[in-house]
């Protein structure tokens, strides 16, 4: 497994909020771990952003993406229009299944993750399987 690219934010020198992007064969891995409170996310994501929209056309293998929304604790609704961005340029890169692991007892995840995927948009309900995990 390759790491492409990382995003963080930090507060008072903790990490609070991480995006990691990987390769494994054909799989392009994306896992979002931590909290987004922030009112500018933009601020500490948008060259993390820059990097793996760049790194994306360097990649010519990868046919399927695996979004980990796990170890997502919490998200505000600018941190939302990031994962937004995030996950569409993604989706839009790579023509493949889609997976997405989510927790089923957290409310925000359950109904705002379809949302922010185009879970409704045909082209990608077709590609999408969602993936159902215990609260960690």
């Amino acid at each position: 497994m390759k790491v492409l690219a990382f995003g963080e934010i930090m507060d008072g020198g903790i990490s609070v909020f991480s995006s990691v992007a990987k390769v494994d064969a054909d799989l392009l891995i994306i896992s979002f771990g931590g909290s987004i409170r922030i009112d500018n996310p933009y601020r500490y994501l948008e060259q993390y952003l820059l990097e793996l929209g760049q790194l994306l056309l360097q990649q010519e293998k990868i046919g399927r993406i695996e979004f980990d929304f796990k170890e997502l604790d919490f998200c505000n609704s600018n941190g939302f229009y990031i994962i937004m961005d995030i996950t569409e340029m993604i989706i839009d890169a790579v023509p493949g299944s889609i997976t997405v692991k989510r927790l089923k007892g957290d409310d925000w995840q359950q109904e705002t993750l379809p949302i922010l995927l185009n879970v409704d948009e045909p082209e990608i309900e077709t590609r999408t399987t969602f993936e159902e995990f215990a609260d960690i």
